[in-house]
């Protein structure tokens, strides 16, 4: 039983990290014992420390000392080794603590190792291989997720960290940095069985497996995955497809194989989704990738620029991070739209074109925007009724014009999902999320909806400017 002491360390290290980072890592340690002269804290790997460390070394210090003791020492105990670490130590690199390197000792258990089943044949991964560490631009918003991530990627037999849960709004760098992980397994474990599947495949296979009565092998294949990635998992929401997962995941997560899954809300808020999945969803660590900021817009923009090899002025791209704001794929959108209008009128990459091809595919007047003008707009647009638009119907032609009116909201106006939702018909943040993942697909994969769309959006500025 942990000490009265104990509580108290914890409570010290709280008050001097961001809650984020406790979350993150000291809610994974547990009391395993001590002494007159020592504190020995249970921890999942020698990995998880020497990633820990450099966050939360210095709370970790100032609370054990001023909890237990000026003269206390701490060490680190493995309760399982279940990978090829040295037996019995767990090390903090000097370059972490400004000393001498710190040796802590490593309790081990037994544990009973599984007779190993012959290995399966190879697969196709499906990993985009241009989505690597190497192009993935680290800023604030996204330090933390990077840098478990990388853990994840260089020790993929560790049972830390699993499943990796990264949440956030759609265009942040979730799936590019989740490939990531894949792409380095890849090269440094070859032997390992990677699959990156995108959510609504994995509905489709499952569903396809149903009706050719072949779902024991569509679930056998998933349990001989290594590393298994999940894109938009929020798309599996039907309950015979959850529970299918579900004993997918637990045949992995058993076996010591990693489950990597990428969400646009963290599990917390998930709707329709049954408990005992959303227990084993918050197992491992659930982080957030936040919008970037500024600074990291613009090394987004200088990163794209070396890519391309192109130079735009500094003014310029000032102006592109100042004023394209939500997400990494409308600043690769707006660079690239740059180079083609620059080619096509065969003039320079100016401020004067910046501002067009801003105004054009983003817009400066989203924050002016409402609901109201939009609701108006598109249905004089698209030729529909209001009353249609809120109303509980499912005509196909009313549910387009729904949906665009729930995405166009969300992108231009401060309403929250929520009150979308509720504005709309009362209907729930569940429906906003779909509806807006529905057109940004389009926009991605249909040309003439994409440009139609742009043309409108266009409209819808210059009327508020």
């Amino acid at each position: 039983m942990a000490p009265a002491q104990w509580n108290s360390f914890l409570q010290h290290i709280a008050q001097h990290i961001a809650p984020e980072t406790y979350n993150t890592w000291i809610t994974q340690m547990r009391y395993k014992m001590h002494d007159e002269s020592t504190l020995c804290i249970e921890v999942p790997s020698r990995a998880f420390v020497d990633v820990m460390w450099p966050e939360t070394g210095s709370a970790i210090y100032n609370a054990l000392y001023t909890t237990f003791g000026a003269h206390y020492k701490l060490t680190f105990a493995q309760a399982e080794d279940t990978s090829n670490l040295r037996a019995g130590q767990v090390t903090v690199p000097s370059s972490l603590t400004g000393g001498s390197a710190m040796t802590h000792t490593n309790v081990q258990t037994r544990t009973v190792r599984q007779p190993e089943a012959p290995k399966a044949a190879p697969i196709n991964s499906y990993l985009n291989p241009n989505y690597t560490f190497a192009n993935f631009v680290e800023g604030r918003s996204n330090k933390s997720a990077r840098t478990i991530a990388e853990s994840i990627a260089n020790s993929p037999h560790q049972n830390t960290f699993n499943p990796f849960f990264l949440y956030g709004p759609s265009g942040v760098g979730k799936s590019h940095l989740v490939n990531a992980i894949g792409v380095r397994i890849r090269e440094r474990f070859p032997n390992l069985r990677v699959l990156f599947v995108a959510a609504n495949v994995f509905k489709t296979q499952y569903t396809d497996s149903v009706r050719d009565n072949t779902i024991n092998d569509f679930i056998h294949f998933y349990q001989t995955i290594d590393v298994l990635i999940i894109d938009d998992f929020q798309e599996i929401t039907t309950a015979a497809t959850q529970n299918t997962f579900f004993h997918i995941f637990n045949h992995l997560h058993q076996n010591n194989h990693k489950i990597i899954i990428t969400c646009d809300r963290p599990p917390s808020i998930f709707e329709g989704i049954e408990e005992r999945m959303l227990t084993r969803l918050k197992w491992g660590v659930v982080v957030e990738l936040e919008r970037p900021d500024l600074r990291l817009r613009k090394d987004i923009l200088h990163s794209q620029m070396r890519r391309n090899g192109i130079e735009i002025a500094e003014n310029v791209l000032q102006y592109i991070a100042d004023n394209v704001s939500d997400n990494v794929r409308e600043l690769e959108g707006t660079v690239n739209s740059l180079m083609a209008f620059s080619l096509n009128d065969n003039c320079e990459i100016d401020l004067e074109l910046a501002r067009r091809v801003v105004a054009r595919l983003v817009g400066q007047s989203r924050k002016e925007m409402t609901l109201e003008t939009i609701l108006d707009a598109s249905c004089e647009k698209f030729n529909a009724k209001q009353r249609d638009i809120v109303s509980k119907t499912r005509r196909k032609e009313v549910v387009l014009v729904r949906q665009i009116v729930m995405y166009l909201c969300k992108k231009y106006t401060k309403l929250s999902i929520s009150q979308i939702g509720r504005s709309i018909g009362g209907r729930d943040h569940s429906t906003v999320i779909h509806a807006c993942n529905t057109i940004e697909r389009r926009l991605a994969s249909e040309k003439n909806f994409r440009l139609d769309m742009e043309k409108f959006e266009a409209t819808l500025k210059v009327a508020k400017k």
